[in-house]
């Protein structure tokens, strides 16, 4: 446990040291585009690293409730900090890349005879992100491209403006092309937009990825979307219906997504792949939202808290409610995932039900409306619950709990 302690200690130091340099380079009006955005990249490192090793320690100690209050008020500080930065990184990024645009400029000015007077690109004010040869990054830059700079370029300058965006490994693969735009799009698509090379880089990404957690599910969502927008940008979208690769997201689903994946899919009896596909796409998104929203709450609410917020216990119940919880520990058991350490209330799959859906599960169980026990003589009437449960949601004060509240 100490050695956790100190590794998180560590982490929090060079998080800080990250810190202060981006402080500066924010600070600083010249400093460039790229160098901060590298800067911040590495911030998102560390803010990572800072709390996979608070998990590792919170999961290790054991911490008295006033001790845990603590522990929770020492990741929000960081929380925040990394939140104020990503803020001002955002508006400075933002207020350099409308400056980039606005002087990108391109003018023709006509003379008597009808030719061009003066075919004006300034070239060496030009500071949009350059392609460097990832290949994941070229179907992004190749629609950026040809929806924003082309048509700001005559067509006797928009060779020459694409070999200025490109990076000097990516100029050496068309330096012996002459510039001739159709040329240089066609060799650059047979390097970097061949959907075999692509696709297999997807996969890899996909089979490296490690299965369970809310970070790794957070990940995996990411770059499902992302992939999926990639190719449609080259105008292949269809190709991510492939049943291979649905197949191998689905084995990289952590076991409560898969569940309840599998419910949906069964729902709908026998679809074509491409159809399977969008419906993957739509309940990735809505556990991204999920998991999204439970990291948000988790980061506020201290953990034991969490299902302690929706009741109000006088001081004459807090003795017989703590002693409660103790007798009834085994009952406290996920009526979703039996085999889980989590109570119900705690569910990301219970939260996510409708009302009705819940309603309809607390009733199958025979459980207290209130606290959501089953062997609790609340199951019967919900003001005789064993623990005074009463929700706080808008000053309702019901016995029942505010994951039930309509």
């Amino acid at each position: 446990m100490e050695e956790a302690k100190t590794k998180r200690t560590m982490a929090k130091a060079q998080f800080t040291r990250v810190e202060k340099a981006l402080s500066k380079l924010l600070a600083n009006p010249l400093s460039m585009h790229e160098t901060t955005e590298r800067k911040f990249d590495e911030l998102k490192v560390k803010w990572q690293e800072v709390q996979d090793h608070h998990d590792r320690y919170a999961a290790l100690a054991s911490l008295e409730e006033e001790d845990e209050v603590k522990e929770e008020e020492w990741i929000e500080e960081l929380c925040q900090r990394f939140e104020a930065m990503e803020g001002k990184t955002d508006k400075v990024l933002q207020n350099s890349r409308k400056e980039s645009t606005e002087q990108v400029t391109v003018s023709t000015e006509e003379s008597i005879g009808g030719r061009s007077k003066r075919d004006g690109l300034q070239l060496e004010r030009l500071k949009l992100e350059k392609f460097s040869g990832d290949l994941r990054k070229y179907p992004a830059f190749r629609d950026g491209f040809k929806r924003h700079i082309e048509p700001m370029c005559q067509s006797s300058q928009r060779a020459f403006v694409l070999r200025a965006h490109l990076g000097d490994t990516v100029k050496e693969e068309v330096a012996n092309i002459e510039d001739d735009l159709t040329l240089l799009w066609q060799r650059l698509d047979t390097k970097y937009g061949n959907l075999r090379k692509y696709t297999d880089t997807i996969l890899s990404d996909l089979s490296k990825m490690y299965q369970g957690g809310s970070k790794a599910a957070l990940h995996l969502i990411k770059t499902v979307e992302k992939a999926y927008q990639d190719l449609k940008r080259m105008g292949l979208g269809h190709e991510m219906s492939n049943s291979y690769i649905i197949s191998v997201i689905e084995k990289k689903l952590p076991e409560e997504m898969r569940v309840d994946w599998v419910k949906c899919i069964a729902e709908k009896g026998e679809v074509d792949s491409e159809k399977v596909f969008q419906m993957l796409l739509k309940f990735l998104e809505r556990w991204r939202n999920i998991i999204e929203y439970d990291e948000s709450a988790i980061r506020k609410v201290p953990e034991k808290r969490v299902a302690s917020t929706h009741y109000t216990a006088t001081a004459s119940t807090t003795k017989t409610a703590t002693a409660s919880t103790t007798k009834n520990k085994s009952k406290e058991v996920c009526w979703l995932h039996e085999d889980g350490k989590h109570p119900v209330w705690n569910c990301n799959l219970f939260r996510a039900m409708t009302f009705e859906e819940k309603m309809n599960l607390v009733k199958t169980k025979n459980a207290c409306q209130a606290c959501l026990e089953i062997a609790c003589s609340g199951s019967e009437d919900p003001e005789k619950c064993e623990r005074n449960f009463r929700c706080r949601l808008k000053d309702c004060n019901k016995p029942h709990n505010m994951l039930i509240h309509q």
